[in-house]
């Protein structure tokens, strides 16, 4: 079971320099001969815009939080500050047959890591072999369980843990939608929702589906936005267009830091397939505005990035896609647009944005690192001696593909 040991990794803004980010509304930087020996693109050595904070061995698996993120690897797991310098470590024989499933709290002193453990019941003459899933919290320092509690089985034993990743956390960190539960992570208490239906953290809120089939409706005719501590329907998605693309998407939604707007993508009828990016009310469930003529393939989560600081949501568009939902091969998109009213603000092809924050955007493009402003897509820096984009450890921050954890435009500690 170590191969499924899975979890979500926190981080936060860090700061190693005495000076502080370039500002967004700075003016575009000259290139001076010091310039021309720091490929960091900065006027002074000491602020380097990607930094190396730390080598981390023995990873296999990582996701981010706020203020400290947690790996795991064959040996050990450990608890790591957002710079990487580690805090903490067991173990791995303390999680064995179990998936560590999320990383809460907003400092490893109160944090908890979730996890699913599986007890096993051998069989016994008649009475057949059995399997119990409980969820558990390990406090993210000292390892210590703070509760444990197993789940709510609806129609059978649970059979070991699903794919961790199918995790989600509400926005708050008060409830934990995994497999078909909903789970309280005051106490671990939880509720099951049917064999089959599939309940997803979206905000504050849990969206629920029927997710038999990843790619289909399955006769739903809207997907209800619920209540986690009742179960009650807050309002629906009753559009047939924007139900198929939520039902598409496993995993985190894109929405802001407080939990009341959702940014989708919704599928438009006809030939070409094309979308439009929404921005809707989780209070409410309303549009709050559209932008049609986008298209995009692929789950909408997982593109999407807010600098909810600078007022921006960063989007890929695409050429509208033929019958057979082929993209053209000319070069995608970033589009820069506006919080509020979604209004187009830059738009810049061939990008691979990196991580985002209020000082900058890190994209990947010409085999090179490059910061750009998020509010006018102007270029701010560049380096030559990064060139992979590497796994995203929240705003200022990622995992690079040598092993090296790399700060982007941090601010001053």
């Amino acid at each position: 079971m170590l191969s499924a040991l899975f979890l979500l990794v926190a981080c936060a803004p860090q700061g190693d320099g005495k000076n502080p980010p370039p500002s967004p509304e700075a003016s575009s930087p000259k290139e001076t001969p010091d310039e021309k020996k720091d490929p960091s693109g900065s006027s002074d050595p000491n602020e380097k815009l990607f930094t190396k904070s730390a080598t981390i061995d023995d990873m296999q698996s990582f996701h981010s939080n706020s203020e400290f993120f947690v790996t795991v690897g064959e040996e050990s797991v450990v608890t790591h500050a957002a710079n990487g310098t580690e805090i903490a470590r067991s173990g791995i024989a303390g999680f064995e047959g179990g998936c560590i499933l999320a990383v809460v709290g907003s400092s490893p002193e109160s944090g908890s890591l979730i996890w699913g453990r599986v007890t096993e019941k051998p069989a016994a003459g008649l009475a057949p072999e059995t399997w119990t899933l409980s969820i558990v919290a390990t406090d993210a320092k000292t390892y210590e369980q703070r509760w444990s509690k197993p789940l709510v089985a609806d129609s059978k034993e649970a059979l070991g843990c699903q794919d961790p990743q199918d995790a989600t956390v509400t926005r708050d960190e008060k409830w934990l939608a995994f497999g078909q539960w909903v789970i309280d992570l005051a106490d671990g208490t939880s509720r099951a929702l049917g064999d089959g239906i599939v309940p997803r953290a979206v905000g504050n809120h849990i969206l629920v589906f029927d997710g038999v089939c990843a790619n289909c409706l399955n006769g739903m005719k809207s997907v209800p936005v619920t209540d986690p501590a009742t179960g009650r329907t807050l309002f629906s998605f009753p559009e047939h267009d924007v139900i198929g693309a939520l039902s598409d998407v496993p995993g985190k939604f894109a929405t802001s830091s407080d939990g009341s707007t959702l940014f989708i993508a919704r599928r438009m009828s006809g030939d070409p397939l094309s979308y439009a990016l929404q921005s809707r009310s989780l209070a409410t469930g309303k549009v709050n505005w559209e932008i049609k003529g986008v298209s995009y393939s692929g789950p909408i989560s997982q593109k999407v990035k807010l600098v909810e600081d600078a007022g921006v949501v960063i989007f890929p568009d695409l050429a509208a896609a033929d019958a057979k939902g082929v993209a053209p091969e000319e070069p995608q998109k970033e589009l820069g647009l506006s919080l509020s009213d979604g209004k187009r603000l830059w738009e810049i092809p061939d990008l691979e944005v990196c991580t985002a924050n209020s000082a900058g955007v890190a994209v990947e493009t010409n085999n090179q690192l490059v910061v750009i402003d998020p509010r006018t897509g102007r270029q701010l820096a560049y380096t030559p001696d990064r060139t992979d984009c590497g796994q995203p450890l929240g705003e200022y921050s990622y995992y690079s593909d040598d092993d090296a954890l790399i700060r982007v435009l941090p601010p001053v500690e």
